[in-house]
């Protein structure tokens, strides 16, 4: 064999390494992406337990004798979207706005819209893109969800020009208050509430993906994960920062979180906590975990007298 066949094949070998690593590469990367964004196409979406409250009975008692309605807009990008608005409290114009976390949506909120209707506020909880009603295939982990709180915003104004708006978020519906306290936001929204939100996506995806896959090693493949989330979710992870919303803020936050959180890890709070540039109070709670501080004594307090405080 010549030494230019030797070279062409040894060329053609190495190409055709190269290609195998590439699809290797690029279908690894889908694959997390998947997993993480598309509610339709994973299996990790599709096997988190729909849990009942155990006060569903007194919730359902109390939805049904409540005076309630169900609104849709269009979001930026053209899905139909659905909000449950509860208006059990008409003497005055007082809100909540209740933003649900991943894999859940408005009527799964019950517990904390029950909790808020019974501290005196009228309650106002959409379902984000992809959940309960509204339309939607993606997750996008808060960023295009934040655009979505705003719209909704807006749309409860123009029903109630006098209303003061408090947000609330639970999880991933934290991320997207936080980043909603990072934009441009009328007077009427008076504060806002994020119970275990994260502070770094990737990190949140790194972790949870590595556990899923019996420990593949998915920081490697973030570059190309980001690939699919700017063709299809239209940003990118590299761009989208809670710290960097949080430090645009003006939007007085409580910031809330279990100590024993072990999928939202509590250093997370301190993070940002400590990059909010508006008013801000920390509430930690010992031994819970995520999305477990609610059933602390001290919670509901807490929130009363921080939503109190700034004239809610």
């Amino acid at each position: 064999m010549s030494k230019k066949e030797k070279k062409h094949r040894l060329l053609k070998a190495v190409g055709i390494t190269a290609a195998a690593g590439c699809a290797a590469y690029g279908g690894l990367s889908y694959y997390i992406f998947r997993e993480a964004f598309d509610t339709e196409g994973s299996s990790f979406y599709a096997k988190i337990p729909w849990d009942r409250s155990p006060n569903q009975e007194r919730n359902d008692e109390w939805f049904a004798s409540s005076v309630r309605d169900e609104d849709y807009i269009e979001s930026f990008d053209g899905l139909k979207l659905h909000a449950i608005r509860v208006t059990n409290h008409p003497e005055h114009h007082k809100w909540v706005m209740v933003i649900h976390g991943y894999h859940s949506s408005a009527s799964a909120m019950m517990d904390w819209l029950y909790r808020f209707d019974q501290m005196g506020y009228n309650v106002f909880a959409p379902d984000m893109r992809a959940s309960g009603l509204s339309q939607g295939r993606y997750t996008g982990f808060g960023w295009p969800e934040h655009y979505d709180v705003i719209s909704w915003i807006n749309y409860l104004i123009r029903l109630d020009p006098e209303a003061e708006i408090a947000l609330f978020g639970a999880s991933a519906g934290a991320a997207a208050v936080m980043y909603t306290t990072g934009d441009y936001l009328p007077a009427n929204v008076k504060c806002a509430v994020e119970d275990c939100g994260y502070s770094d996506l990737r990190e949140i995806i790194i972790n949870k993906v590595s556990e899923m896959a019996n420990g593949i090693p998915s920081d490697v493949f973030m570059r190309g994960v980001d690939l699919f989330v700017a063709q299809i979710l239209h940003y990118s992870l590299y761009d989208v920062n809670i710290r960097r919303a949080l430090s645009q803020s003006r939007t007085p936050t409580l910031f809330i979180h279990g100590e024993a959180d072990t999928l939202v890890p509590v250093s997370m709070v301190y993070e940002n906590y400590y990059a909010c540039a508006a008013e801000k109070d920390l509430l930690v709670v010992e031994n819970a975990g995520h999305c477990a501080s609610c059933m602390s004594e001290e919670y509901d307090q807490k929130i009363r007298e921080f939503l109190n405080k700034y004239g809610m």
